[in-house]
């Protein structure tokens, strides 16, 4: 009887062990649960931003391929802006100084007229340089402080050897005598090389005589040989010196490169517009710097020194002017 209580007690013992055990294992789920719960929550509540230091990429811009003409020599150890040949570039503005005309009444050899029909526009044509350079200093413009080299001999081909300024007159008279039998009246600023006119005396004769148009002949140059091309220079629109002149002087520009791309089949590069030029800033006449191409180059430097790719250099500059006055 004894051992059959004892039995029952075990039992009801165990029993009891395996509901505490049970009821243990349950509580243990029940908090694992939790944590799950609370780390998904975690996870899946975190907002998503976007801030302005996410965003890397740029808007699209127009890109650009500007072609740098060449310059001898400027004034800045790093090139700023696009440059010639032709002259020094500086950067100037006028002063409240007066300004002194230069002379050019006492010069020889410059300013050769063809005044054949006086109904005729007049056109002034400067064969850029000169046989010997004058390193004198002028004012880049009307009024300016800032001073430039008067004038200097130019580049010369690095194959043919012919100095730019050779070349400048050759096609120059070629030029004058086109236009003559177009029936414009011309007038040359040199027709030899040895002459020393400044690039501002140059304009001064331009504006003395009431030059319809100033067509100055010029070449390039670049230390790569790769460059090649006919441009043509104008001032800017807000030019400290010669503004009013911008619109005729783009234009003249414009057609003039136009056309002697199309004439000669050399490639285009366009219009430049800059203020550094003391030849364009002296100006109160509409005015263009014809580059006529690169000596630096060898096939344009072999084509320029013939005579038949010269005509063809003229015939695209007399359809400019043509479509000019038209």
């Amino acid at each position: 009887m004894l051992s059959g209580k004892i039995k029952n007690k075990e039992e009801e013992v165990m029993k009891i062990t395996r509901i505490i055990i049970i009821g243990m294992v349950l509580v243990l789920c029940v908090s694992c649960a939790k944590e799950d719960n609370k780390n998904v929550n975690v996870t899946t509540t975190v907002p998503k931003t976007t801030t302005k230091e996410n965003i890397t990429e740029e808007p699209a811009t127009k890109e650009t391929t500007t072609e740098k003409p060449i310059t001898e020599k400027t004034t800045t150890e790093e090139m700023t802006t696009e440059e010639l040949t032709t002259e020094e570039v500086t950067t100037a503005k006028p002063t409240e100084e007066s300004v002194t005309i230069p002379d050019v009444s006492g010069k020889e050899g410059v300013g050769i007229e063809y005044l054949l029909n006086k109904d005729a526009p007049l056109v002034v044509i400067d064969a850029g340089h000169q046989g010997k350079q004058n390193t004198d200093k002028e004012p880049v413009g009307p009024g300016a402080s800032e001073l430039k080299t008067k004038v200097t001999s130019g580049t010369a081909g690095q194959w043919t050897g012919l100095a730019e300024y050779e070349l400048n007159l050759i096609v120059s008279m070629k030029l004058r005598d086109r236009l003559l039998d177009e029936g414009y009246n011309v007038i040359m600023i040199r027709e030899t090389h040895d002459v020393d006119i400044s690039n501002a005396e140059r304009a001064v004769i331009a504006n003395n005589a009431g030059a319809d148009i100033f067509i100055r002949i010029h070449v390039n140059s670049w230390t790569d040989s790769s460059y090649k091309g006919i441009l043509t220079v104008s001032p800017t629109a807000a030019n400290p010196y010669c503004s009013e002149i911008y619109a005729d002087s783009r234009r003249l520009s414009d057609l003039v490169v136009n056309s002697m791309s199309e004439a000669t089949g050399a490639n285009n590069r366009g219009v430049m517009e800059t203020d550094t030029m003391s030849g364009i800033n002296w100006c109160e006449v509409p005015v263009t710097i014809v580059e006529m191409g690169f000596m630096s180059n060898e096939e344009e430097d072999r084509l320029m020194a013939t005579a038949d790719y010269q005509d063809k250099l003229v015939e695209g500059m007399v359809i400019g002017i043509n479509k000019y006055f038209q």
